[in-house]
């Protein structure tokens, strides 16, 4: 199965950084050019393969990580199952980059049953420390949950896609087309920088996960064969000059 993860300041000239999730300011209009709206189709419709007439099932919602509580609720309603593709579409991996919670994950989260992974609202009994999805690592628990199969991060055309953490790359290799989680019982996952070839040589290794970056808009063409369609507002890294793309995007969602 394929989810269609899109972040709506994909659709920004200029990438949004350093903001704080607590931020309840929009960014301003004339700092950050939307698309189009006929960009906007353009790309929605003959990029990604999308119709208004043959509508996606799926959600629009406010900050990015709401999208992986969806994503469990459709588990568990046996409506989607595990592993799936992601198709993430954002100017941000939201892989990690930036949060304490990938050393959780590391350290942490991934010596527990699978199944009890996904329990997010049973951590504070599980653990002495830990972290729940935040909108810029919530595809990191969704690949500790073992959800995904592949990812594919379609970053902004203004980025180069690097921005996530690359210890979480297969055998930490910067450049590596897999991500694989692993965990050492002997050392922390932040010693992994300074003692790397020791460090995976005694891990233990989750699945592997195919991870392919998409830098350019002509290497983009999908057929619109997703089963979900997840759509994020960001609205702290949207300008409200954006929200014209919120409805658009009702256009092609059969929201649940």
């Amino acid at each position: 199965m394929r989810i269609l993860d899109i972040d709506m300041d994909y659709f920004l000239k200029e990438i949004p950084i350093i903001i704080s999730e607590n931020n309840t300011d929009r960014i301003p209009d004339e700092d950050y050019q939307v698309w189009s709206k006929e960009e906007v189709i353009d790309f929605l419709e003959n990029k990604l393969g999308l119709s208004k007439e043959t509508k996606i099932k799926g959600k629009i919602v406010i900050h990015h990580n709401e999208a992986l509580y969806y994503w469990r609720t459709l588990i568990q309603e046996k409506r989607l199952f595990a592993p799936f593709e992601v198709v993430h579409i954002d100017s941000h991996a939201d892989l990690g980059l930036g949060y304490p919670s990938w050393t959780f994950i590391m350290d942490s989260l991934i010596t527990v049953p699978v199944e009890e992974r996904t329990k997010i609202e049973n951590y504070g009994s599980m653990f002495e420390k830990y972290y729940e999805p935040r909108i810029g690592d919530y595809l990191l628990f969704a690949l500790a949950f073992r959800w995904i199969k592949k990812l594919v991060y379609v970053c902004n055309p203004a980025d180069i896609g690097n921005d996530y953490v690359w210890m979480i790359l297969k055998g930490g290799m910067e450049l590596s087309d897999k991500i694989q989680l692993v965990h050492n019982e002997k050392m922390k996952a932040i010693e992994i920088a300074s003692n790397t070839e020791k460090y995976y040589a005694a891990a233990n290794r989750e699945p592997e996960v195919d991870f392919e970056i998409v830098r350019s808009a002509e290497n983009i063409s999908y057929n619109g064969e997703f089963d979900y369609l997840t759509f994020c507002v960001s609205p702290n890294y949207t300008p409200a000059a954006a929200d014209f793309i919120i409805e658009l995007m009702k256009e092609y969602i059969e929201e649940e």
